[in-house]
């Protein structure tokens, strides 16, 4: 339920930051996904994931997203 409750948000976040974040979707349930999902750590869902161009985790948040910490971690990584 979480994922569909913080959707709006996550649309959100891909539009505001085109051209700086990309904003990539992932049915951890799916079983196609599983190994993916099981390589980057994802326990429980909704789990959002924040790579930097080197592919390194710079951010992780796991079930309700808060869009206010999202823009703050942009800030301050942006200054």
């Amino acid at each position: 339920m979480g994922c569909v409750a913080t959707k709006p948000i996550v649309d959100g976040i891909e539009k505001d930051y085109q051209g700086t974040l990309r904003v990539v979707r992932l049915d951890a349930r799916n079983s196609e996904n599983r190994e993916l999902a099981n390589q980057i750590g994802v326990q429980m869902t909704p789990t959002y994931v924040l790579f930097d161009a080197n592919a390194k985790e710079i951010y992780r948040s796991s079930g309700m997203l808060n869009r206010g910490t999202i823009d703050e971690f942009m800030q301050s990584i942006n200054k």
